[in-house]
């Protein structure tokens, strides 16, 4: 279904920015491509760091804004609910793996660069998700920033930690 929620905003986008349009999706996508590597005993740790990476961020960035609908006033239907749960987890599931990846530079590097360059396409090109209200726009793109800082100081960190 995730896909399909993105299909209007992927009919409006040009060319190869349609990649950077289904965030969540694609983290979704991600993880389970990683999950299946690693349960086919052919664990790919870029891979795994990026959809982890990817899943808390948008998991994350989905409650934000959609908590953020409700307190504005903005008609918050079960929808919402929803969606606010469904990233929940997704946040979560990210959560449990990213720590036991084998993090190295390049890797390191890799994520947040990606992470960095989604958040320029995203809001400096406009091919962010499509909010529920345009006054979310500044809360949409100060709460992506925060969550690019804090997961790439988290992954920092565990690298650190290992090494």
């Amino acid at each position: 279904y995730g896909f399909y929620w993105y299909h209007q905003q992927l009919l409006e986008t040009q060319g190869i920015l349609k990649l950077f349009v289904p965030d969540s999706p694609t983290a979704s996508l991600l993880f389970t491509l990683a999950l299946f590597m690693m349960l086919t005993k052919k664990p790919k740790p870029l891979l795994s760091l990026i959809a982890c990476g990817w899943l808390i961020k948008y998991g994350l960035w989905a409650v934000i804004i959609n908590t953020h609908y409700y307190f504005i006033g903005g008609n918050y239907t079960f929808t919402n609910f929803h969606l606010t749960l469904s990233h929940l987890g997704m946040a979560a599931e990210g959560f449990l793996f990213i720590n036991d990846i084998v993090i190295n530079k390049y890797h390191l590097i890799s994520l947040i660069s990606l992470m960095i360059i989604s958040d320029i396409l995203d809001y400096k090109l406009g091919i962010h998700p499509w909010l529920f209200a345009q006054s979310q726009l500044k809360a949409a793109a100060f709460s992506v920033a925060v969550l690019t800082s804090l997961i790439s100081l988290y992954c920092i960190w565990l690298y650190k930690k290992r090494y």
